[in-house]
């Protein structure tokens, strides 16, 4: 492969090529070229994490501690990573000092303080930290529809405040209509909060029709209409769906066994 002058334009290349398998060919011929480039490390680290996929985890927790070597004040490098660490190596203690760290180097920074209200609420059940934090990123970026989306989710699952939590999830669908995630979320909150079913169905199909492959959607979609509409055909097939898409989903798994013990006519 021919030798490029620099780190982006390694970057370039490799963000043109719609093949995974290939565009991972290139970032590595391009660290050949460029070993000791923060950025190029950093990027083909994320891109193995949410891309790829299929990674070997050491090597890619490797990746991240060179760019942080080499880029030790860059906190879209330290925050990344202490996701990495979070959701993927389960190293919680690292990943909250990695946290503070890059807030301490940018306090402004909305991405990691929303990240990190995360963080606080479902890894250390902080509450009254991760309110704090939810409000500060959405206070220094008003218009980011996930930490819009996520703190609606923490007022509504911490029942709080129903009234603000669906304001925060009409206020994320304006920001990013498309976004699945904040629809099917929005859907069990209209359904269990709300009692508004007919919304709540048509947020769902919206949602799986943006994103056909979220096990969780497609899960919660079956207990909804196992238990509100009673088609238990139409929950048996979208409880299978949900295994299908992630036979380790917990929710899926548990509900679908519940619901076979409850209608053994399905269990075939």
């Amino acid at each position: 492969m021919t030798k490029e002058k620099d780190w982006w334009a390694w970057q370039l290349k490799a963000k043109a090529e719609p093949d995974p398998v290939e565009r991972e060919r290139i970032f590595r011929a391009g660290l050949k070229d460029f070993p000791e480039s923060a950025e190029l490390i950093y990027n083909f680290a994320s891109f193995m994490t949410y891309v790829r996929k299929d990674y070997d985890e050491v090597e890619v927790e490797r990746l991240y501690r060179k760019a942080l070597e080499l880029a030790p004040a860059d906190t879209d490098i330290i925050g990344n990573f202490a996701l990495f660490l979070t959701d993927v190596r389960r190293d919680d203690d690292e990943a909250e000092r990695l946290y503070c760290k890059a807030l301490a180097i940018d306090p402004e920074q909305a991405n990691n303080t929303g990240n990190f209200a995360v963080f606080m609420y479902e890894i250390r059940k902080d509450n009254e930290a991760a309110e704090r934090l939810y409000r500060k990123a959405l206070e220094l970026d008003p218009k980011h529809a996930i930490h819009t989306g996520n703190f609606a989710n923490f007022m509504a699952d911490t029942h709080k405040d129903d009234d603000e939590a669906q304001w925060l999830y009409r206020k994320a669908l304006e920001l990013d209509p498309k976004d699945a995630f904040n629809i099917g979320n929005f859907a069990n909150f209209m359904w269990q909060s709300r009692k508004n079913n007919d919304g709540a169905e048509r947020l769902y199909r919206e949602a799986l029709q943006l994103d056909p492959n979220h096990a969780g959607h497609t899960a919660n979609f079956a207990e909804f209409m196992e238990r509100i509409r009673s088609d238990f055909s139409e929950a048996n097939r979208l409880y299978r769906l949900a295994l299908k898409l992630d036979p380790n989903n917990k929710f899926a798994k548990q509900e679908y066994a519940r619901f076979l013990k409850e209608h053994p006519e399905f269990a075939k």
